[in-house]
């Protein structure tokens, strides 16, 4: 099933911060902090636990603190210093975007799977996470959100359905919150949804999902 490959991710990623924000002064771009195409190919592992997919406290402090000594760098055309800041920015924001998109795959497996203990792990355990289901309001809240999905998993076909993600992109717009958006391939069928998932870093470093929202695509 096509979801974020990793691998591909990282070779995007570092070409990515070529160009951002370590030569922002040179080419006059905008600074992204985030946002790298993520191609489709193999499934990404499951979010692990480890150190390398959360980020604690000091990893934080020293986003900013990287963050403002690269401006400071690019201020004062030391560019050598400004390369070396950013190759450690960027490390420590592919940690925080690979543990989101590996949350992601999961689940897509979860909901190709119907496996409703991975959905329910999968998402933040809080009373103001929202699901919105195409053609439906939003759902608010945890256990309503859940029993959704209970509901789709006991309605779908006999033969289940395979839902895919393509074309996946995902970012990083704050420190413990990650933007994926993609497309979901329907099967059996040929139905395509776009949709947008917000993953959070819980307190015990996994990311969890806060928002999901799929609707159909025109044209």
């Amino acid at each position: 099933r096509p979801t974020a490959d990793p691998g591909l991710f990282e070779e995007q990623r570092a070409a990515e911060h070529m160009t951002s924000p370590l030569l922002i002064f040179a080419f006059g771009l905008t600074t992204n902090r985030g946002g790298g195409l993520i191609r489709a190919g193999r499934p990404a592992p499951v979010a692990s636990r480890s150190r390398s997919s959360r980020m604690s406290e000091a990893d934080e402090k020293a986003v900013g603190k990287l963050e403002q000594e690269l401006s400071a760098a690019v201020a004062a055309e030391d560019y050598s210093q400004a390369a070396a800041l950013r190759d450690r920015l960027a490390a420590l924001q592919m940690d925080s975007e690979y543990g989101a998109l590996s949350a992601n795959s999961e689940f897509y497996r979860a909901f190709s799977e119907r496996d409703v203990e991975a959905m329910r792990r999968l998402w933040l355990p809080s009373e103001s996470i929202v699901c919105a289901h195409p053609g439906h309001e939003p759902i608010v809240g945890f256990d309503a959100v859940i029993s959704s999905w209970r509901d789709i998993f006991r309605s779908a076909p006999a033969g289940g359905l395979e839902v895919a993600a393509s074309s996946v992109r995902c970012s990083t717009p704050a420190a413990n919150v990650a933007r994926v958006t993609c497309i979901e391939e329907v099967k059996p069928g040929e139905s395509k949804l776009v949709a947008t998932n917000i993953y959070e870093r819980h307190e015990d470093g996994s990311w969890r999902m806060s928002l999901h929202h799929a609707g159909p695509m025109v044209g």
